[in-house]
């Protein structure tokens, strides 16, 4: 018997199964298969991706290494070697938690977990059967297919599939100007792909959470690396040909490509596992219902991660899974905030958000104020040779913060600062008073802070 088992373990699971053994627990994992350990985020999506942004990056740096005396006769591009460096690191952290799992004593059951009963999940196929006090569901995302692009591995790659790669394209068509879309339009891009960039909105990263101003920072330096964009615009048939496939879009224009990459979302994977046989609810998306605690109509299940919300994010998968564990130590000051959760982009420039933008807390009945501060004119950034971009803050008339927007050099690890004032209920006033080093790129949020409590002096948005 187990205080807990886990059904996936991937970054929900893992980090649920650390915290679990750190709190007291006896806790058990169950996974597919030991390869598919660490689940879709170390495997097939934010890591593998991560590593070809970095590389993308770097040859985005090399192009102005003669400004800092460094004058180089060119460089050679190598997709083995790539995928040489990208499966060790995968293969290390998936491995060097194995380990450390068996270290602790934290069993991993391989194969499909079934829910038998309120306390029960059965492994198939073995049929081994693990009786717990409570179960944690963690068990991911799949792929969708867009229409008819059902993807093949050949001419119709999903984000799975990409993968398998095994030379650059000479030509890509990305579908999807999202998060996605956006990363890999880059990397192929850096790497010397030609780039065909459709979105069916009027602009890149269509959601409501990204301010436009940073969709438009965006579109306009792909643009100058070379990303055709073709925005408001949809793919109306396909075809392929002996070198690839041909595509003709709503625009009027055909284009001929090596393959076509669907960046289109993900479904929640809770079809099979036994969620109606034992009474768990789930909306009409298939997402399971939770409450704040991440607790099911079933008191002793919980859920987290890419199951429980259209929010795909492994951070937010591993904090739902403490979230839920803390719940079930009888305590309920972790509670689940998506207003709260951090969301980062990585592809030309990254772009960071957290809490409200400007229209949304407009929207809200806020009187708000805001406050923008450049990276052109930050001495740190200007030495790195990255002073594009800005900090945007989001607060209300009593200085409350409500949201905060960074694009530019190292936005996702700025963030967490503003995120976690947000988060302890410190505001502007506290900010504008905050010591940062110098030449440094977190001056900008102190800067921007100063912005909105003592007014502009520099440029902002006025109504």
């Amino acid at each position: 018997m187990y205080d807990l088992v886990i059904v996936g373990a991937g970054s929900g699971g893992y980090e649920g199964a650390l915290y679990a053994h750190r709190r007291g627990m006896k806790v058990a994992l169950v996974e597919l298969s030991p390869e598919s350990v660490g689940g879709n985020c170390l495997n097939k999506g934010c890591i593998p991706s991560k590593y070809m942004r970095q590389g993308a990056y770097l040859l985005d740096k090399f192009q102005n290494l003669g400004e800092y005396g460094i004058l180089l006769k060119g460089y050679e591009l190598s997709m083995r070697k790539l995928k040489e460096g990208r499966e060790r690191v995968v293969r290390t952290i998936r491995e060097n938690f194995k380990k450390f799992a068996e270290h602790i004593k934290v069993p991993i059951f391989y194969g499909k977990g079934f829910l038998k009963g309120p306390n029960s999940v059965v492994v198939e196929p073995s049929g081994q059967e693990l009786r717990a006090k409570h179960i944690l569901l963690a068990t991911g995302s799949s792929t969708v297919a867009l229409g008819d692009l059902l993807p093949d591995g050949r001419y119709i790659y999903d984000t799975d599939q990409i993968w398998s790669l095994e030379e650059f394209p000479r030509r890509i068509i990305v579908l999807g100007g999202g998060a996605v879309g956006v990363e890999f339009a880059y990397i192929f891009r850096m790497y010397g792909s030609e780039v065909v960039l459709v979105e069916l909105k009027d602009r890149l990263l269509p959601s409501p959470d990204i301010p436009e101003e940073s969709s438009r920072y965006l579109a306009r330096k792909l643009k100058k690396l070379g990303v055709d964009i073709k925005l408001k615009t949809t793919l109306q048939e396909w075809s392929t040909q002996s070198e690839g496939v041909r595509a003709i879009l709503s625009d009027g224009s055909e284009v001929t490509a090596d393959l076509i990459l669907l960046g289109v979302g993900r479904k929640p994977n809770t079809e099979g596992i036994g969620l109606e046989e034992v009474g768990v609810e789930r909306d009409s998306k298939g997402f399971i219902e939770v409450n704040q605690f991440c607790q099911t109509s079933v008191p002793n299940i919980y859920a987290c991660g890419d199951i429980t919300s259209s929010t795909m994010l492994a951070h937010k998968s591993m904090y739902e899974a403490k979230i839920a564990i803390s719940h079930m130590l009888g305590e309920k000051d972790m509670k689940r905030e998506e207003r709260l959760l951090p969301k980062v982009i990585y592809s030309a420039y990254e772009i960071a958000s957290v809490g409200l933008t400007e229209e949304q807390a407009e929207d809200e009945g806020y009187e708000v104020k805001v406050g923008v501060v450049s990276f052109v004119s930050n001495p740190k950034a200007m030495d790195d040779g990255e002073n594009e971009g800005f900090v945007r803050l989001v607060a209300d008339a009593e200085g409350n913060l409500l949201g905060c927007h960074i694009l530019g050099p190292h936005a996702g690890e700025l963030l967490h600062q503003v995120m976690h004032l947000m988060k302890a209920g410190l505001g502007l006033d506290f900010l504008s008073k905050a010591l940062y080093s110098h030449p440094s790129l977190s001056e900008a949020i102190v800067q921007a802070g100063m912005e909105v409590h003592f007014g502009p002096i520099t440029w902002a948005r006025r109504h």
